[in-house]
């Protein structure tokens, strides 16, 4: 009795957490009114990451020990400086915001949970920490990260995320530093 009173309890514990789950995702996609969500891009060096928004290139990459009298704080570290051109493919009449802090960076095969931010703006040519692309416009400046010297494999990471917190697509751009 006991045994059959288990394995009943089993059943409708897995019917009521696969019904959550379906429930959760009805409400994801209901959620997305016919926006992308869920997929990530690996994308491949060279490639153009082509997001909701906009479309994204890395035009160069290189290691600077210092950049217009700064150098990092920490002697085992260096600046990464990638230069990179934005595009606004939205469709839309309005501007698209853009923060500096849009684009992520992994490097030695870190993921999403381990990715560090540009530094803020100090040196010429560098991206503002918050700025507007009209529609079809483009941007283009530099992203200035502080990575440790031995650092590789470099990525960019972004994720689509909406005016309403709705998270869509993300993206992985890995790049050559010169």
């Amino acid at each position: 009795m006991r045994k059959s009173f288990l394995i009943c309890l089993f059943f409708i514990s897995a019917f009521i957490f696969s019904s959550c789950s379906a429930a959760n995702d009805a409400a994801t996609a209901i959620q997305a009114q016919g926006r992308e969500y869920g997929e990530t891009f690996e994308l491949n060096d060279g490639d153009t990451m082509s997001t909701a928004f906009f479309d994204m290139t890395v035009n160069s990459a290189k290691i600077a020990s210092e950049i217009d009298g700064y150098v990092p704080n920490n002697d085992t570290d260096t600046f990464l400086i990638v230069n990179i051109t934005v595009n606004n493919t939205f469709d839309s009449d309005d501007p698209i915001p853009m923060s500096d802090a849009d684009f992520e960076l992994g490097y030695n095969g870190a993921d999403e949970s381990s990715t560090i931010f540009p530094e803020s703006e100090f040196a010429s040519d560098q991206l503002p920490s918050e700025y507007q692309i009209e529609k079809d416009g483009s941007v283009t400046g530099n992203l200035i990260y502080v990575v440790p010297s031995d650092a590789d494999n470099f990525r960019i990471y972004y994720y689509d995320l909406w005016d309403d917190d709705f998270e869509g697509n993300k993206y992985w751009l890995p790049f050559s530093v010169n």
